[in-house]
């Protein structure tokens, strides 16, 4: 009887120092140890600023830094990884906010400001001072932003879409805005976006036209890549990343201070291609060294719809070895 209540009293002792010392440590590290395997590289975490950023890194050589687009996480990137990854070693982020980085709920405010400042911090932390960076919409917004404040830490930048001057007069998010910053109502949309019910529709919306005309593979594909998003939704990280482009500072001015290398590149199907044109004409007026490339029959999520083309692009640009691809781009 005494053994049995001294094994209890251990048991019970031993759940509550567990659960003290979970409840000490907090979520930040407690989460890593439960996140499936990427489909490329492994699960790796870097504290910046207080913060742990989720990455994964794949390849040998010189690094290559991804950011993906809003609401979107390092998954983003799985179809263009296996092409750049024979050249560089790929180290794709999830920025702050999204997949299985923190995701804070208050004292930070999502902005492009914010989000670039971790990133610096981040590249070096790692360290990989001179890396590529490439980016997609949001991401490649803090390229961009990234390169005009912290030239020193990057070399070439490749931006898919993103920009420093116009911002797109309606958003396909706006009537989501809403409705994210309401807690029950907001919570529950989540909650069925988590659940990946809606990601075959969220996917459709994403690809608009090119939809049509995908292989039943390519369609798959890029759908379990949004539903792997999806399920690490949360309300007010998404709430704030809705509201970024009114949030965030505009940086023409900085950015017109760019030497570093870039490549601009778009969609001429693009549901952005008007603000998309803009950015790369205001780009090409005021840097030095850029280039701009408008894809044929590309979408805003090139790296999605068009995984070869946008890698060799990249890899051309970059100077690496290049393999040879089919192009299909208009001057």
């Amino acid at each position: 009887m005494r053994t049995t209540n001294l094994f209890s009293l251990l048991a019970c002792g031993s759940i509550s120092s567990f659960l003290a010392l979970t409840k000490f440590i907090g979520w930040k590290v407690r989460k890593h140890f439960f996140y499936p395997q990427p489909k490329y590289g492994k699960n790796e975490f870097v504290t910046v600023g207080g913060h742990n950023i989720h990455y994964i890194e794949v390849g040998s050589g010189k690094p290559l830094l991804l950011i993906p687009g809003l609401f979107s996480t390092c998954s983003t990137w799985n179809r263009v990884v296996p092409f750049l990854s024979k050249e560089y070693k790929v180290i794709a982020i999830d920025y702050l906010g999204v997949g299985y980085s923190d995701k804070p709920l208050s004292g930070f405010g999502y902005t492009v400001q914010e989000q670039t400042d971790l990133v610096a911090k981040l590249i070096d932390r790692l360290p990989i001072r001179g890396a590529d960076v490439m980016g997609v919409s949001y991401g490649g917004i803090i390229a961009l932003n990234l390169t005009a404040r912290y030239s020193n830490l990057v070399g070439r930048i490749i931006c898919i879409e993103g920009g420093a001057k116009t911002k797109p007069t309606k958003v396909p998010w706006s009537s989501m805005i809403g409705i994210l910053g309401r807690p029950v109502i907001g919570d529950g949309l989540i909650g069925i976006i988590r659940s990946g019910l809606l990601a075959r529709v969220l996917t459709k919306l994403i690809m608009g036209e090119a939809w049509r005309s995908m292989s039943i593979k390519d369609r798959r594909e890029i759908v379990a890549i949004v539903a792997e998003e999806s399920k690490t939704a949360s309300r007010v990280p998404w709430y704030h990343l809705s509201r970024t482009l009114e949030t965030s500072k505009e940086f023409s001015e900085e950015a017109k201070t760019i030497k570093n290398p870039v490549l601009y590149l778009y969609g001429a199907n693009s549901m952005f291609r008007q603000m998309a044109e803009a950015n790369a004409m205001f780009l090409k007026s005021h840097l030095p060294n850029v280039r701009t490339r408008c894809i044929k029959d590309g979408i805003h999520d090139l790296q999605l719809q068009k995984p070869q083309e946008v890698a060799g692009l990249a890899l051309e640009f970059l100077g690496g070895p290049y393999r040879q691809v089919q192009l299909n781009f208009q001057f």
